[in-house]
């Protein structure tokens, strides 16, 4: 994972989470989970967390939900990525090319967020309602569209509804 902080000014702070680290700190890591809350953010500070999950001998015989051995998650480092000073500067953090933060009329916009909610809204919706009206080019089966689809009917209602606003288009089931 490469998190970029860009501030005022021109400087362009790069964290690279997959290349010269060391695992040695975290023995037995097949796993590792990074978190970066963005709910610190205003103003205070930004940090990244990791967690690992080690595989040990003594967990072998613990076994999960597909009959595998369990790996523990444990707790790793707390990296800072911008102080309050640096906050003060920031402009945008983005996570793999992706924004996820950003600075708008001198607010911290959460892009993440943002783009979840007009994806749904723009994006996702308007496929839900389109996939429901083609259901039987999908499925020759109509009987479960739930199945068909992959959306549960609670969604699919609401779907319809928004999309379909003096629509005669009725639910099928």
């Amino acid at each position: 994972m490469i998190v970029k902080a860009y501030y005022s000014g021109g400087r362009i702070d790069v964290f690279d989470t997959d290349r010269m680290t060391d695992g040695v700190p975290q023995p037995g890591n097949l796993l590792t989970n990074y978190t970066l809350d963005l709910s610190d953010v205003n103003g205070e500070s930004l940090w990244l967390c990791s967690y690992y999950y080690e595989a040990a001998q003594a967990y072998k015989d613990e076994k999960g939900p597909k009959d595998l051995p369990v790996a523990h998650r444990r707790d790793g480092w707390s990296f800072l990525l911008a102080d309050a000073e640096d906050m003060q500067r920031l402009n945008r953090i983005t996570v793999d090319g992706e924004t996820i933060l950003t600075r708008v009329a001198g607010e911290f916009i959460d892009i993440a967020t943002l783009t979840g909610a007009f994806d749904i809204a723009e994006r996702y919706a308007p496929m839900i309602y389109a996939a429901y009206a083609s259901v039987d080019l999908v499925s020759g089966d109509c009987s479960n569209i739930d199945d068909a689809i992959g959306v549960p009917s609670t969604v699919l209602l609401k779907a319809i509804e928004s999309c379909a606003q003096g629509s005669t288009l009725k639910p099928r089931f």
